[in-house]
């Protein structure tokens, strides 16, 4: 994080939501996906992080790789579930 008083981890993409833990400068954490949702210093893309049901706001986070979109994430989880392979035959 690249944030030196700390990054909020929220309950949902949006300043307004809960904050549910707090990351330390230069803490290391997975993503598992993005959003498009509140604009925070400009820049309106959120991540849902790896290993929690939390989000951080992109503006204060160094990425080092590719994050695919929430939605593409979704689709090919539910895709390639037993319930939906077992519903397609």
């Amino acid at each position: 994080m690249t944030s030196q008083s700390g990054l909020n981890e929220r309950q949902y993409p949006s300043t307004d939501s809960s904050v549910v833990a707090v990351l330390e400068y230069q803490d290391q954490v997975g993503l598992r996906c993005k959003v498009r949702a509140q604009a925070v210093a400009g820049n309106d893309v959120w991540y849902l992080l790896r290993d929690t049901q939390a989000w951080i706001s992109a503006s204060y986070a160094a990425r080092t790789g590719t994050v695919p979109y929430c939605k593409d994430v979704q689709v090919n989880r539910l895709t390639h579930s037993p319930q939906a392979t077992d519903a397609m035959g």
